[in-house]
């Protein structure tokens, strides 16, 4: 089976590794440890844990006369949290989701932003929600945008 050239993919400057470092930074602030893992692609059964998913969609949203586009990736932000039938326990679960959308439009309003080049806003397109729950765990789901201009005037990267 064929490896992946590692030279060329340099997963630091990867856009879904900077906004998973961006997200690290918020969660940073929402917990009260830092016992939790934002994978890829991957949610476990463990509760504390989330996954960034990149979701297949058009990425271009615009063209500009001058060339340069605004494109977009959209991703699930999901999380596994403990759940049951105690509802302080499933309003926290809800109110983090809450508070991060808060966060995250905070953030936009102040360029608080990953270092994507060229990144315009990230947003938030609908409310944490939760999509399937077992006895003892719950799995909430957020999808984010991240909008972001491809400049005409520079050469790829690639």
């Amino acid at each position: 089976m064929a490896n992946i050239n590692t030279n060329v993919i340099d997963t630091t400057e990867l856009r879904v590794t900077k906004l998973r470092a961006y997200l690290i930074s918020i969660i940073d602030t929402l917990l009260t440890d830092a016992r939790y893992l934002i994978n890829a692609n991957m949610l476990s059964a463990d509760p504390q844990n989330y996954s960034l998913d990149k979701i297949p969609t058009d990425f271009k949203v615009e063209t500009w006369i001058t060339g340069n586009e605004i494109h977009r990736d959209v991703y699930s932000f999901r999380s596994r949290n403990n759940y049951s039938q105690d509802t302080l326990n499933n309003l926290i679960n809800i109110g983090f989701f809450e508070v991060f959308e808060q966060i995250i439009r905070y953030n936009n309003e102040n360029d608080i932003l990953p270092e994507i080049n060229g990144i315009q806003e990230i947003k938030c397109l609908n409310c944490g929600s939760m999509n399937n729950a077992t006895t003892n765990t719950a799995e909430f789901d957020i999808q984010i945008e991240v909008d972001y201009m491809i400049d005409s005037s520079q050469p790829s990267s690639i």
